[in-house]
């Protein structure tokens, strides 16, 4: 018998064995088919890659309020079966482990972690392990010299720094204190307050939110701030300079309903009617005040009337430009025929103050009656923003005269959580010609 006629194939499993005779033994050769792939040697497999470090991780600075809280601290590295665990240090003290940071990044938040901690990842692998280099966070905290860092930055000078308050801040549960809140000022520190609002429907139940009793707006669809006159009198007691805002509100310009279900018969002009009534009232505002006299233009919340077996839903909008010079007007009249001298502020956002119909900004006739207190945040932090605020109209008259510039003012002892921070130019409180 030849060799050829022995020699025989049959397949298994995709792997093909052939018998052949070889030397007067019959011997089995197994092949793979043709597409695949070599089996790996014993020697291939048991080689494993030394485990080494990339890409470091990096330092990160975050702000402890506001925007831009945590950052992602990362590694890169090679090797076989690579397995992670960050490691912490306080400024001073010693390493410990991370619980559950076991991935090749680990994210740090300022809630989490203080300013000036220290993170490490060590990364272990088939073939040895090694740590990687130190990176340090830190965690920016809220500013206590908003004046001087906004004159360092963008060269203005005589600026002074206040706080605005409401209600929000003489909760049953925590009352602002006005005498820490000048410590905290200095010379020349202010206080602008709330007198009222007509963020409210007519008509509409509510919860004081000084004392948590019940109230009702009645109608008209305005509301006195429960925290006026107390703070009013502490504010001065403390020394601050004080302003008063009026929260625009629920008119029949801004009421689509049928019948004004909302506003009822209002208008910027009785809002102003009040206003001037209750500054009068509360004593501390008189003919010799120059306070800023502030028209807040802002959108409200959203409430629901009926009205013959049918329901309206509307959102209060911000004040239009006219109706805003409406009110403004409407206030100095009443002041200046009764020998006050009305400093007419209002209140926007810089985004809208830049807003135009065409070439013109659509707040130019409130800038030629009245100064302009703006809020730009940028981060919101507590800190004062890199870029100064956008004015509108106002570029053309001297720019804005306070510059609200976070929501996120943390002042120690002060009785509150956040506070709205802001700072003055030395002419805000004198009143335009």
């Amino acid at each position: 018998m030849t060799v050829a006629a022995l020699r025989a194939a049959r397949t298994l499993g995709g792997v093909t064995l052939t018998l052949a005779l070889t030397g007067g033994l019959l011997t089995a050769v197994a092949a793979g088919p043709a597409n695949a792939a070599p089996l790996p040697s014993a020697k291939a497999a048991a080689k494993a890659k030394t485990t080494t470090i990339a890409s470091q991780p990096k330092s990160a600075t975050i702000n402890r309020y506001g925007t831009g809280t945590s950052a992602t601290l990362k590694v890169k590295a090679s090797g076989t079966k690579l397995k992670y665990a960050w490691q912490s240090r306080p400024a001073s003290g010693s390493w410990k482990s991370i619980k559950k940071a076991t991935k090749s990044s680990y994210k740090v938040t300022s809630s989490t972690w203080a300013n000036g901690t220290r993170f490490r990842v060590k990364v272990s692998g088939s073939k040895g392990s090694v740590t990687s280099k130190t990176a340090t966070l830190t965690v920016r905290q809220p500013t206590n010299t908003p004046a001087k860092d906004a004159a360092k930055a963008f060269g203005l000078k005589g600026l002074s720094q206040g706080v605005d308050l409401s209600s929000y801040q003489y909760a049953p549960s925590a009352k602002v204190k006005p005498s820490v809140l000048a410590d905290w000022t200095g010379d020349n520190g202010f206080a602008i307050l709330r007198l009222g609002s007509g963020a409210r429907p007519i008509n509409h139940a509510y919860t004081d939110a000084c004392n948590g009793k019940a109230r009702s707006t009645g109608s008209a669809p305005v509301v006195a701030d429960c925290a006026y006159a107390a703070l009013s009198d502490q504010v001065k007691a403390a020394g601050l300079r004080q302003g008063a805002y009026w929260f625009n509100g629920w008119t029949t310009s801004v009421d689509t309903s049928p019948g004004n279900l909302f506003a009822g018969s209002h208008t910027p002009e009785k809002s102003a009617a009040q206003f001037v009534e209750w500054l009068k009232a509360d004593g501390n505002y008189t003919k010799a005040s120059t306070s800023p006299l502030v028209i807040d233009v802002e959108a409200g919340g959203t409430y629901t009337k009926t009205s013959k077996g049918k329901s309206y839903t509307h959102k209060l909008r911000a004040w239009k430009p006219a109706e805003a010079y409406r009110f403004l007007t409407k206030v100095k009249a009443l002041l200046t025929e009764d020998g006050y001298r009305a400093n007419l502020y209002v209140y926007l956002t810089g985004a809208m103050a830049e807003q135009k119909s065409g070439n013109k900004y659509l707040w130019s006739d409130v800038a030629g009656i009245a100064r302009l207190w703006v809020a730009s945040w940028g981060d919101n932090n507590g800190r004062v923003p890199s870029s100064l605020p956008r004015v509108g109209p106002w570029s053309s008259h001297g720019g804005w005269s306070i510059w609200q510039y976070t929501s996120n003012l943390r002042i120690a002892g002060d009785g509150v959580d956040a506070l709205d921070g802001d700072i003055a130019t030395k002419d805000a409180w004198t009143p335009r010609k």
